[in-house]
């Protein structure tokens, strides 16, 4: 009867963990599709605001011809005269309409809030990752087989819970779709993970992903800069050459950019990113300079879970708080008409406690070795 209990618990730890991953992924998908309608819905609001103030300049200088006397010695004189009565006409009408449809499309934006709801999926999707992480490492509450089903099933409700109570429980989240397992990833996101497992597959792989992450981050952070700073170049030099009317539109175009780099949050993102990776860092170097028995030690491959995480969830932590600040200067009008929304991962330590984690286990000594990281 004992091998039958046995892999009775086997299958039902499966099945926990499985449904896990199901939610793992719906958040994820979710916060993925959430993302690009809002970056999508932020850029049409950009490019209609520059495309409003150069119809406008247009519109200004083809004027002149809208003058009748004007657009009769045209149509005598050139070919061109009736195409420049249609392009004047056109042009009067897209001025009108510019304005309205951005005033609608940010309406729709800040009716709908779907930043907020991407930030929250996202976040709600990486304490599940978190969790899920943790169990199969056998660490904290998890460390007893006879209850770590019960612990992984109530943190995962709880994520759950404090997700739908806020403005996400309003729009509808992704199906969950049975994705095959890449060949090419020896990970089965079901096996127990022993201590070089978890570092291959949780934080040299997030190690790797901030690093590939910043290098993107940086060249598209100064690609945006350098285009503002020409874009003053110009401005000034329409100004020398007295077309001070065609300046609103590079003053419109160096504001787009600016709000979009605002609105991704590169430059702290970029930082956050860089620490992150700093202290990963620091935990890999720790690890290898404890000797084979220390490394063997259940405290101390609990220790790089913990601080590990740690260090994840800070970062996660900082992103989202980023992000709500750069989200209610969009939605400032609304702020006081807004009810307060919890976050989805209260329990997060900050940036501070992550830190102090990490100081705290980079100073224990294992073996003949001094393993001080950092």
């Amino acid at each position: 009867m004992k091998p039958t209990t046995d892999a009775l618990d086997t299958s039902q730890r499966s099945l926990t963990l499985k449904a896990a991953w199901r939610r793992f992924s719906v958040y994820d998908r979710s916060a993925t599709a959430a993302q690009r309608r809002f970056i999508l819905m932020r850029q049409s609001i950009l490019v209609l605001s520059v495309a409003a103030t150069t119809l406008a300049v247009l519109q200004s200088k083809l004027k002149p011809l809208q003058d009748c006397q004007t657009l009769s010695v045209l149509q005598v004189n050139l070919p061109c005269g009736d195409w420049l009565k249609w392009v004047s006409g056109t042009l009067w009408c897209l001025v009108i309409l510019a304005p309205i449809v951005t005033s609608t499309l940010l309406a729709g934006a800040v009716k709908f809030d779907r930043g907020i709801n991407y930030i929250l999926l996202r976040a709600s999707a990486e304490a599940v990752k978190r969790e899920i992480f943790r169990y199969r490492a056998r660490t904290t509450l998890y460390k007893d087989p006879a209850v770590r089903d019960a612990h992984l099933a109530r943190e995962i409700q709880t994520i759950g819970e404090r997700l739908m109570k806020t403005q996400v429980n309003q729009a509808s989240l992704m199906p969950y779709e049975d994705v095959k397992p890449d060949p090419n990833n020896k990970d089965d996101k079901f096996s127990e993970l022993n201590a070089q497992n978890y570092l291959n597959w949780r934080l040299i792989d997030q190690l790797t992903w901030y690093r590939k992450k910043t290098r993107v981050l940086d060249t598209q952070w100064q690609r945006f800069q350098w285009l503002i700073y020409v874009l003053g170049g110009i401005g000034t030099f329409l100004a020398a050459i007295s077309q001070e009317i065609w300046i609103a539109v590079s003053n419109a175009l160096v504001g787009a950019f600016a709000s979009f780099l605002e609105l991704k949050q590169m430059d702290s993102t970029l930082i956050a990113y860089n620490q992150a990776a700093n202290n990963l860092e620091n935990i890999l170097c720790w690890w290898y300079a404890l000797s084979p028995d220390a490394q063997q030690q259940p405290e101390n491959f609990e220790k790089l879970v913990e601080n590990t995480e740690t260090v994840i969830q800070a970062e996660g932590n900082s992103w989202v708080q980023e992000m709500r600040d750069a989200l209610a200067g969009l939605y400032s009008d609304k702020d006081e008409n807004r009810r307060e929304e919890p976050a989805p991962d209260d329990a997060a330590p900050p940036p501070e406690e992550a830190s102090k984690a990490l100081s705290h286990s980079t100073s224990t000594k294992a073996g003949t070795k001094g393993d001080t990281a950092g």
